[in-house]
Order: structure tokens, then C-alpha cells, then sequence
């Protein structure tokens, strides 16, 4: 199976064995965008480290998943072939099935931080988390990498800097989906 985003390029995290925190909600994550990151980083040596709000597997939108629900568009808007595929060796890897707390994570260290997105309103507590803007203040003063998909972003522009009084995000530059295409 191969995947468009495996083609040969430079990585900005080359060196293998970092640590990437992959905190996600209870539920209503995008399939795709969590397990296709966790896919690669791991293929490539990484381990990802996946915390869920008090230490309980997570779960995806099954909406998502299954495309149940979204009548004649089910085929297009629900994750691709390989999104699923990933998705099914992801929640079945133990880093899904017993992640850490997010209290553990926050007191964790890590390389790097992967904040997927979702759709779903199971993934409020996870964007507006005070524990977790506290985790990702911590990468952004540590110069770590951090990369946001789709709604993830949500969580770091929630994420204020108390020395600026400004979102972490505040000067730099971000690329997201506007409203109207969502």
C-alpha cells in the first residue's frame, strides 16, 4: 500500500526515533488525518505516542469511517480506501488502544506534536482543553515542531501566550480551509 504523501522528499524531521505526541479527543476524530500521520511517522521510525482525555482508547467519527449517514455522497466525503486501512492497523496498535491520560501527556516530553482535526461535537473538549493549549504552549516555547490539521489548528490558535497576551500562532503563518468549503 502506498500512500500520495510517502513520496521521496526532504523531512524536516529526518532523524529517526523522535517522539511525536498525538493527543485526540474521545471521540469524532478524522480517521484520515490521525492514523495516515501516525502510518508515516511510524514507518519511518518514529514512535507516536497517542493520549485521549483520561487515558481511554478513542474513537474516530464513525460517520467518517463507515460514510453511514451521508446518503449518495458517502462513497466521496467518508475516508478513502487508504485512510481506513490505515485506520483499522492505527486503532489496533498499542499506542491507540492504551493511550496515555492527557495529564500524562502534558507531563511527558516529546519531539514533536501532532494536532489531528474532526467534525464531530465529541471533538469541543478536546479543541477548547486548557490542559492540552497548556501542552502546546510548552512545544511552541520549546521550538519543537507542532503540525495542525484541518480543525487541530482550532487548538493552537486557542492557545494563548501569556507573556503576548496573543495566540501562539499570532505572527505566523498558518494555511486552513475557510468556512465555505467546509
Amino acid at each position: 500500500m502506498e500512500y500520495a504523501s510517502e513520496k521521496k522528499r526532504e523531512e524536516p524531521m529526518s532523524a529517526v526515533g523522535k517522539t511525536v505526541l498525538m493527543p485526540l479527543p474521545a471521540g469524532g476524530f478524522d480517521p484520515t488525518e490521525a492514523a495516515v500521520s501516525w502510518k508515516i511517522l511510524t514507518d519511518r521510525g518514529h514512535q507516536v505516542v497517542v493520549a485521549a482525555p483520561q487515558g481511554r482508547s478513542p474513537r474516530a467519527d464513525p460517520i467518517m469511517v463507515s460514510g453511514r449517514g451521508l446518503l449518495m455522497l458517502g462513497g466521496i466525503l467518508r475516508a478513502d480506501k487508504n485512510g481506513r486501512a490505515a485506520y483499522a492497523l492505527f486503532s489496533a496498535s498499542p499506542e491507540f488502544e492504551a493511550p496515555l491520560s492527557y495529564e500524562q501527556a502534558a507531563a511527558s516530553s516529546f519531539d514533536a506534536l501532532v494536532l489531528p482535526g474532526g467534525h464531530a461535537k465529541a471533538m469541543r473538549p478536546y479543541l477548547e482543553s486548557e490542559l492540552l493549549q497548556r501542552v502546546v504552549l510548552g512545544a511552541f516555547d520549546a521550538g519543537i515542531l507542532v503540525a495542525a490539521i484541518c480543525h487541530g489548528v482550532l487548538l493552537a490558535a486557542r492557545t494563548i501566550d501569556p507573556s503576548s497576551k496573543r495566540s501562539v500562532l499570532y505572527g505566523r503563518k498558518v494555511t486552513t480551509l475557510p468556512k465555505r468549503l467546509e
